[in-house]
């Protein structure tokens, strides 16, 4: 019994027991009897509603708290109880694989997101860690085979094209790269990887007025990037004058 729901128990108790002494002290037994079947179903219905609540928290919600508070494993138990009341929500699979993907195990994570996705061949995010947790492991052809798929289910998910860009930098190839990544951005101009990535790629190729207009351009929709992207293109290229 939680602890709220004990607390209130026993409170009422004390009420009903302080009650009844008080009218059987009086000798009116039947309305002590009566005062203190009301004030156990009241207590009772007050039980009620409480678990009701209880049981009515979102445990997606709380395993997203718990991954953004860095408790893993806590999220991982919830996510792990949840699911084993409810196994066919696919979304409950994917964030225990999530949780699992934070804490280096990423082997079972993969297993969650796989059975995420026989639930639900629509769940973006399944396929979209399933993507990173294969890159992790520097599996980068099999990550954007994932890639593809959220794209498929979501034409205009910028983060997917900027992982599939950074998936085909680490393999080298760097014109693709920059078309992945111009893609992300083009979706949303402020996600700070796909520029990072995309400066990356471009110092690697050497376009280095290029990079600086990224830089530059990055800054104008105030979006933060590491100054280590910034020191080492500074170190090879002066930055160019910007036109007032």
């Amino acid at each position: 019994m939680p602890g709220k729901i004990r607390a209130l128990w026993y409170l009422c108790m004390v009420v009903i027991i302080a009650g009844f002494l008080v009218l059987v002290a009086q000798g009116e037994m039947d309305e002590a009897s009566e005062q203190a079947d009301a004030a156990y179903q009241l207590a009772a219905e007050e039980q009620k509603k409480i678990a009701a609540k209880t049981i009515q928290i979102d445990p997606i919600k709380l395993v997203r708290e718990l991954n953004a508070m860095g408790k893993y494993q806590e999220a991982a138990d919830i996510a792990r109880k949840a699911g084993e009341r409810n196994p066919d929500h696919a979304q409950l699979q994917t964030w225990w694989g999530i949780s699992l993907v934070k804490m280096g195990k990423r082997a079972e994570a993969i297993d969650h997101f796989i059975l995420a996705s026989k639930k639900d061949p629509t769940d973006e995010k399944a396929h979209l860690y399933w993507g990173l947790t294969l890159a992790m492991d520097k599996k980068f052809e099999d990550a954007i085979s994932h890639y593809r798929i959220v794209l498929e289910i979501n034409p205009e998910h910028s983060n997917a094209y900027a992982y599939w860009g950074t998936s085909l930098s680490a393999l080298g190839k760097l014109k693709e790269a920059v078309s992945k990544l111009e893609e992300s951005l083009m979706l949303n101009r402020f996600n700070s990887q796909a520029y990072e990535i995309l400066i990356d790629v471009l110092y690697q190729q050497q376009k280095y007025e290029r990079a600086w207009e990224m830089v530059h351009k990055a800054q104008s929709d105030n979006v933060s990037l590491q100054q280590s992207f910034i020191d080492r293109l500074s170190k090879v290229f002066s930055e160019p004058a910007q036109n007032p």
